[in-house]
């Protein structure tokens, strides 16, 4: 049986940044040219495998290279950065019925980020997050928008 090659913590990240961005881009689009009601972003099952392995690997890797914990920070930090660069502003420059109107756009969406994002980070919820008792994903990410 053939080793596989360690995915060091920046790398594996990388790649899965780009996944990310990737959905933030196709949710603006969605939000921007649908007034109502947001589609579900498409993937090939090839993009998706490829996002899924990623974490799998990186969260299955021998000790010090386990990066479990850290794709946990990092899978937060996603929806942080986001909800502060792009969500926040979008709802600050408008007010009373438009904001709301927003508001509820803003949060379907959220809805959709959560569902993929914690698609791709399935493993992670499963086998780690379960032994730890921390929150799951799905509350990660609907808590973030909430709180902030």
């Amino acid at each position: 049986m053939n080793e596989r090659k360690t995915i060091d913590l920046e790398q594996g990240w990388d790649f899965m940044q780009k996944g990310i961005t990737k959905l933030k881009n196709t949710l603006e689009g969605l939000l921007k040219n649908t007034p109502e009601g947001l589609p579900d972003p498409q993937y090939s099952s090839e993009d998706y495998m490829m996002l899924y392995t990623t974490i799998y690997n990186m969260c299955t890797q021998k000790p010090p290279h386990d990066y479990s914990q850290q794709l946990y920070d990092k899978y937060r930090e996603s929806f942080e950065e986001y909800i502060t660069s792009t969500v926040l502003p979008s709802l600050k420059e408008k007010h009373d019925e438009f904001m709301l109107r927003e508001l509820i756009k803003r949060w379907a969406n959220h809805k959709v980020m959560v569902r993929w994002l914690s698609r791709f980070f399935f493993y992670l919820d499963r086998y780690f997050i379960a032994r730890r008792s921390l929150p799951g994903l799905n509350e990660v990410g609907l808590t973030c928008f909430r709180d902030l």
